[in-house]
């Protein structure tokens, strides 16, 4: 039995890789011109939230590690009043990597990020 995204089963040929009961639409122009305003706007946004997460770069490292240091110093809570200290060892080490303000780069043609 093939699934709903048109894979084959059973012998049958593949789809084309969309929904079997998606129906084939026409884009006219002056969508398509709205569309690409639209992404040219968004491409806008996202490269201003990028540069706002990257002025942030210093307070945010100050920010993670007052966090270690108190749950390596006062601890964590687990339940209700019971805390546990996190051994300085247990700690996550910091990455590599500069922050990433979202995880699908694949979407975002055109940006180093």
């Amino acid at each position: 039995m093939a699934n709903q995204m048109g894979d084959a089963s059973g012998g049958r040929p593949s789809g084309k890789g969309k929904p079997l009961n998606s129906i084939e639409h026409k884009t006219s122009k002056p969508t398509k011109a709205w569309i690409k305003k639209e992404l040219a706007q968004q491409q806008k946004r996202f490269k201003q939230i990028l540069q706002n997460m990257e002025d942030l770069t210093p307070k945010r490292n100050k920010w993670y590690a007052d966090f270690l240091e108190t749950v390596s110093t006062r601890g964590t809570n687990i339940d209700g009043d019971t805390r546990v200290v996190v051994a300085k060892e247990n700690l996550p080490k910091p990455p590599r990597r500069k922050h990433k303000v979202t995880y699908e780069a694949k979407d975002l043609k055109g940006f180093d990020h």
